[in-house]
């Protein structure tokens, strides 16, 4: 999640729909007083190329020391203890946000969140999740985490069932719509961005060729309102 008073915009962060590469192009635009979480620890330190860009993510200096603190020594529990103790955190859902932020400011600011096919999510985060030696061969798991339900987005960027945002970027189109939210408010982004979190899932196919009719039929139930509001194909 980031906050930008600087140019005036919230992004609300999903998941496996690209969000870290965003918030990492983002993170390079924003002013000193605005809102950056801090991501993964590994992730944090790639962002800011060993420097955390992360800021203004809790109004409590002692969590924020500890935090960095935590990134120095490379500790991953104490850098993960940190983080809880946030008032502003990667995945917060649009109603936390709203209740975090000042009035003004959420009613002005440009509301935007990054969108992908279910299907793709589903596949994603299950190899993003799958470890080979703690868990059943992978086309087990995949089934029990379809059937989890743990890959929706609409619950981030909706409040009492109704979305929230003002605008959506397309993973599959992700550099042309960021320009064109850079144009809107002002701000730029480079012709490439930095990839992010892309090297757990081993299968390439498109996620409806790897999900049997069962699986996609759960997705399409699990995740209905993403598939109505986006226009996504079954």
């Amino acid at each position: 999640m980031i906050a930008s008073y600087l140019y005036n915009f919230i992004f609300i962060k999903t998941k496996k729909t690209a969000g870290t590469t965003v918030e990492v192009a983002l993170a390079d635009i924003c002013g000193p007083d605005d809102i950056i979480t801090p991501l993964g620890r590994h992730d944090e330190l790639v962002r800011g190329n060993g420097k955390p860009l992360c800021r203004n993510y809790t109004s409590d200096p002692a969590v924020e020391a500890a935090l960095m603190q935590a990134l120095i020594a490379e500790d991953e529990r104490r850098y993960v203890k940190a983080r809880q103790k946030c008032e502003f955190y990667a995945h917060m859902k649009a109603a936390a946000i709203k209740q975090t932020v000042a009035p003004e400011f959420w009613d002005s600011a440009y509301k935007f969140t990054v969108e992908r096919h279910p299907y793709e999510k589903a596949v994603s985060g299950a190899y993003f999740k799958y470890r080979a030696g703690r868990h059943p061969e992978f086309t087990q798991y995949l089934d029990t985490y379809v059937r989890e339900g743990n890959y929706g987005s609409f619950e981030f960027y909706s409040i009492d069932g109704k979305p929230v945002v003002d605008g959506f970027l397309r993973q599959e189109t992700l550099v042309a719509d960021l320009k064109r939210v850079g144009a809107k408010l002002g701000f730029p982004v480079p012709d490439e961005l930095r990839r992010m979190k892309t090297t757990s899932r081993k299968d390439t196919r498109p996620a409806r060729e790897i999900l049997s009719e069962a699986q996609r039929d759960i997705v399409f139930e699990r995740c209905a309102q993403e598939f109505e509001l986006l226009g996504f194909a079954r």
